[in-house]
């Protein structure tokens, strides 16, 4: 599965970006991947990447080693690895991480804890993940204008 963000839309048709999907993917399989070495890869090899899945150990390490021989293949190095995230803060539904509140915060409307256990994983990841980032702020308000639009139309 690859989850797709109206916000990010104008990077898929290239994916010159690395996707907050992947990114995901990366966060929770202790895999750390320059944009450089995701530019390095065709765009087939991309797409799988975005489409793999990592539900379970098994899959995580197919993942890995996905990556692995791609790296070893085009920049002629293993993956570096870092600890993977294992309790990941976008999963406790009920407690909304420090760095999104101050970020909601900042721009008008606090995000609240309704919102939060409304949204998927992947909406509540994207949030964290930008709220966390130094250079996607605006990303950031894309995401929250969103998620608070689908929020809108659900209810």
């Amino acid at each position: 599965m690859f989850y797709r963000y109206r916000f990010e839309s104008e990077i898929y048709p290239s994916l010159s970006r690395i996707p907050l999907h992947v990114r995901m993917k990366l966060d929770l399989t202790g895999v750390k991947l320059s944009l450089k070495a995701w530019l390095v890869f065709g765009m087939e090899e991309r797409e799988v990447l975005c489409h793999l899945p990592i539900e379970t150990e098994e899959e995580k390490n197919i993942f890995r080693s996905y990556l692995d021989s791609l790296t070893r293949r085009y920049l002629g190095e293993n993956v570096p690895l870092v600890p993977a995230i294992t309790s990941a803060p976008w999963e406790m539904a009920n407690q909304i991480p420090d760095s999104v509140l101050v970020m909601s915060k900042e721009k008008g409307k606090e995000i609240t804890t309704d919102e939060w256990n409304h949204w998927n994983p992947f909406q509540r990841y994207a949030l964290f993940k930008l709220s966390v980032s130094k250079n996607d702020r605006e990303q950031f308000y894309a995401a929250l204008a969103e998620f608070r639009g689908a929020l809108g139309e659900q209810l």
